[in-house]
């Protein structure tokens, strides 16, 4: 792994946050009633892969980071929900990359059942994403 795993669930849980406030942000901004759903998607499994990340990081032993990833400030420049939801899609890809990369290295039962969950709810919501 080019990371050790302490930085890599760092990193996810301060992006998983600002996916969180993202996708609350923009639930609130929404009018139309197609994206609602796919938003409210979205918030829920961000929301689930914060949790599962603490429990990874609970874990192992790991004190969290109180961090909020950049995501958060790119995407709510972006006016247009449509742009706006795109951006977001790409952030569920590079969580899915960053997933991707690490599983096969994951060595410990408890955190590749949590990452296997996180990288699901990923792909799930991507998929979900109109194009």
């Amino acid at each position: 792994m080019s990371v050790s795993l302490d930085e890599l669930l760092q990193t996810l849980l301060s992006a998983e946050r600002a996916g969180v406030q993202v996708a609350a942000a923009s639930l609130r901004e929404c009018q139309n009633p197609t994206l609602r759903p796919v938003l409210e998607q979205i918030l829920a499994g961000e929301g689930e892969s914060c949790r599962r990340l603490l429990t990874c990081m609970q874990h192992l032993g790991l004190e969290p980071n109180r961090q909020t990833g950049e995501f958060y400030a790119r995407a709510m420049a972006i006016a247009d929900l449509n742009e706006r939801l795109a951006f977001i899609d790409r952030g569920q890809r590079w969580v899915i990359r960053k997933l991707q990369e690490a599983l096969p290295d994951c060595t410990d039962p408890t955190v590749c059942e949590e990452l296997e969950t996180v990288l699901r709810i990923h792909e799930e919501n991507s998929a979900a994403t109109p194009a």
